[in-house]
């Protein structure tokens, strides 16, 4: 019992750092992809507009769980910039309470934790990429939640975000070998596979003007070789033949997608793997993870300087 209660107490610790810092930079990301968001926020909600193609519109998707969430913000008056900050809490209390949840050693949990919050993927999905920090968060509680809460988490993450796909059926993977029975074990794959694939059919215009808008001339190289190696690692560090067959989709988006996101994706499978088979904080991840959190202080320094993270 005191174990848990110090695993919350450090995640709610975090969390409130990460609230502060949020405070000071939110405000000042108005540029870039954030622009976009706050038109949203601010002009799709008056009752002459069709909010949701408005919603579809300006930010060029129809995933419905981010629509939902600011839809509910809008109408109960909170502004998006306490919306977004209270957002980012939630993903640094949910990140860190996995990490508390799957290690026993304090000194690795506080570590790891530190690392990952002031990881450069991190500071992205704090500021930047908001529909897909959504997406982290309902992954991140399906894997805090008891049995009986998965599903919808599940479900949860991939409306937040189609990426999150990769990430939570590897998750999900896992837990379903754990069970005994085959012929449950068949079933639950075989219903999650038709809600994925349902989900895929209505989005299916979706993504293919997200493919079309991301193609260019196909993915750069600096975003193929992180995927790959993220990928690689995860599958290294987890000796789990499952995280390759959620990496190799992304390798291939990888080598489609002029996207940093993908990447993220990649880092954040790497992330979960590692952090659900409760590996030990070796040095090569120690400097790994340091060198993507000297990477966010430019990240940040540009959204002070610029009004945005790229530049």
């Amino acid at each position: 019992m005191v174990k848990v209660q110090k695993g919350k107490m450090y995640s709610l610790l975090y969390a409130f750092l990460i609230l502060i810092i949020s405070c000071y930079f939110v405000p000042l990301y108005i540029y870039g992809d954030q622009q976009f968001y706050i038109d949203f926020y601010d002009n799709c909600f008056y009752p002459s507009v069709d909010s949701f193609e408005c919603y579809s519109s300006k930010l060029g998707t129809q995933e419905p769980l981010y629509f939902g969430l600011v839809w509910a913000m809008n109408k109960l008056g909170v502004d998006r910039n306490i919306f977004i900050i209270f957002s980012n809490a939630v993903f640094a209390y949910l990140l860190c309470a996995n990490i508390f949840k799957y290690y026993k050693v304090s000194f690795t949990r506080n570590i790891l934790s530190i690392l990952l919050l002031t990881n450069y993927y991190s500071i992205v999905l704090l500021f930047a990429a908001e529909r897909l920090k959504f997406g982290v968060i309902f992954v991140l509680l399906y894997l805090l939640a008891t049995s009986k809460y998965k599903v919808l988490y599940y479900f949860l993450a991939i409306v937040g975000h189609i990426q999150s796909f990769f990430l939570s059926f590897y998750v999900f993977l896992i837990e379903v070998r754990k069970l005994k029975k085959l012929w449950l074990k068949i079933a639950i794959i075989i219903s999650m596979l038709v809600i994925g694939g349902i989900f895929l059919f209505f989005l299916s215009e979706h993504i293919s003007h997200k493919v079309e808008a991301y193609s260019g001339e196909g993915g750069s190289l600096g975003s193929i070789i992180k995927t790959i190696f993220f990928i690689v690692l995860s599958y290294l560090y987890s000796k789990d033949f499952k995280v390759l067959l959620c990496g190799i989709p992304l390798i291939a988006a990888s080598f489609v997608l002029d996207v940093e996101r993908v990447a993220i994706f990649a880092f954040f499978v790497f992330i979960g793997a590692f952090i659900y088979h409760k590996k030990p904080l070796d040095p090569l991840l120690i400097l790994i993870l340091l060198y993507f959190s000297m990477k966010s202080i430019e990240f940040l320094i540009n959204i002070v300087n610029f009004g945005s993270g790229y530049i």
